[in-house]
């Protein structure tokens, strides 16, 4: 990323942004000796190993050291100024809501709708927009799950539809260690304070390489819902047909709050067997054909499924659901955040049958099956649900397509190698007229 920076012409100011031990600030000294480099950074511990490094290479003098936030310090800049480093990874949980109400009144004032479960990058992307004057440009290194999911969408138009265009974006493979410390992929990424929309590089992060895979015109990128799938070796295909969204309803499993207590052996003698449904319990069990398999009633768990109003359990059977409520109780099942959202705590609602089932979270894409046994599921899959009568031929064949034809970046791929398909991401792909039509 240095390397790149130093190839740009008249760069004068360079500013690492939330600088930590000072990796880039340092780099950026060394190989842009006419630039003024500038290391902002609010940790106390991290100033201190900072000001260290700095004086162990020789670069105290050198490096202009910025005490303060970034979203709201001062930064001395002069001439043509470049960004560069790695924003911090904070998710938005741990971010107060003043600087998330700060995020989103400052995309609204870019005329970009932003939501306030960005992480703590989001932030400091829309500070440098921020600051930008133009022929400034950003080199930058964070998580790349802003390229697909929702929040993202604001940052994929602040970098396309703003005065800053994108010109460059690399993504690096699932398995490579990028951030060795959290479960996310990379992205590197750079953009330039222009009104010349023009086009942008796409690829992969290889060993120290940028390996572009196309080239494609920043107002066609703005079209797309989904980033990552641009910069494979393959072109994604835009499949004609129709989308899953428009023949069936994606739906998350339902979920317990503690597993523990509601999630009971198939053979248990807890409580009579029309309390508790048959269920999904492990993406395995679809992953492996358990749950479309002879035998699988026998072999599948089976999930407590309360009525809302306790008082209409048969009298010679309320003491033994008294008794498993009390066992639930002490394991904490009623006190979880879970179980304070429901109406009552102890009702799970369980989802009603699907007519098929998708695993949605493994290092592989995902697997469709039928359910032909008729069980519920937890929150390990989603089920799909028919939006008319659909022959079971028909279902058949969708299913099969969809598990020859469903990539790995069809959905969010984190670090590792984990994909993990939303019921918006199932929804999206698509099946061609071809699995849909009776065979002769």
């Amino acid at each position: 990323m240095v390397d790149r920076v130093a190839g740009w012409e008249g760069v004068q100011t360079v500013v690492d942004a939330g600088a930590g031990s000072g990796r880039f600030c340092i780099a950026a000294a060394r190989r842009l000796p006419q630039a003024h480099i500038v290391a902002v950074e609010r940790s106390p511990r991290m100033l201190e190993l900072l000001r260290g490094n700095l004086c162990a290479k020789g670069l105290t003098n050198r490096v202009t050291v910025v005490e303060g936030d970034f979203r709201s310090a001062v930064v001395p800049r002069s001439g043509r100024t470049v960004y560069i480093g790695n924003p911090p990874f904070v998710r938005h949980h741990d971010i107060e809501p003043e600087w998330k109400d700060w995020y989103r009144s400052g995309m609204h004032a870019l005329g970009i709708q932003a939501s306030q479960l960005a992480g703590l990058h989001a932030h400091f992307l829309l500070r440098i927009v921020q600051g930008l004057q133009p022929g400034d440009r950003f080199c930058l290194v964070a998580a790349a799950e802003w390229l697909d999911n929702g929040y993202g969408s604001a940052l994929r138009s602040l970098l396309t539809s703003t005065q800053t265009h994108l010109r460059g974006l690399w993504v690096a493979p699932p398995r490579e260690p990028v951030f060795p410390d959290a479960l996310v992929s990379a992205a590197v990424f750079e953009a330039e304070c222009t009104t010349d929309t023009g086009s942008a590089h796409l690829g992969v992060l290889g060993a120290r390489t940028f390996a572009t895979m196309r080239t494609l015109p920043v107002a066609e990128l703005a079209s797309a819902k989904r980033w990552t799938e641009l910069c494979q070796p393959q072109a994604p295909t835009s499949a004609a047909g129709i989308e899953v969204g428009d023949l069936f309803r994606v739906i998350r499993g339902q979920v317990t709050g503690l597993n523990t207590a509601w999630v009971l052996p198939s053979e248990s003698a807890l409580l009579p067997a029309a309390l508790t449904l048959p269920a999904v319990t492990r993406a395995r069990e679809i992953i492996d054909g358990t749950v479309s398999a002879p035998g699988a009633l026998q072999r599948l768990k089976r999930v407590v499924n309360l009525p809302h109003e306790l008082d209409t359990v048969a009298p010679d059977v309320r003491p033994l659901v008294d008794v498993f409520l009390g066992h639930a109780r002490a394991q904490g099942a009623a006190s979880g955040y879970v179980a304070r959202q429901r109406r009552h705590w102890h009702a799970l609602d369980l989802r009603p049958p699907p007519a098929a089932f998708v695993s949605y979270m493994g290092r592989r894409p995902p697997v469709f099956c039928l359910n032909p046994y008729a069980v519920s599921y937890l929150n390990i899959a989603h089920g799909l649900y028919p939006r008319t009568p659909v022959a079971q031929s028909t279902l058949e064949r969708i299913l099969t397509y969809l598990n020859a034809h469903t990539g790995l970046y069809s959905g969010r791929v984190y670090g590792g190698g984990l994909a993990k398909f939303e019921p918006s991401d199932v929804a999206r792909l698509r099946i061609p007229p071809e699995a849909l039509a009776e065979r002769a």
